[in-house]
């Protein structure tokens, strides 16, 4: 691998959204649940194959919790 190789780092954000949650990836990837737990179950599954962190926010926009995820936390 090389010395100075740069690696994606996903960041997938869940917060609170009407009367919902919503899971934010990206502009136009941003699916609304009815719990929480759907909510980061749908931001587990999308964090298959990556590296970064699932960051839970609360109404008022700060995170609440982080859910670190990478190459280690997979299951084959």
């Amino acid at each position: 691998m090389e010395k100075n190789a740069i690696f994606a780092v996903t960041i997938i954000e869940v917060r609170p959204f009407r009367n919902g949650w919503q899971v934010y990836e990206s502009a136009g990837v941003q699916p609304v649940f009815l719990s929480q737990r759907q909510a980061i179950d749908y931001a587990t599954c999308r964090a298959c194959f990556r590296s970064g962190e699932i960051r839970i926010l609360g109404s008022n926009g700060t995170v609440e919790r982080i859910i670190p995820f990478d190459e280690t936390d997979r299951k084959l």
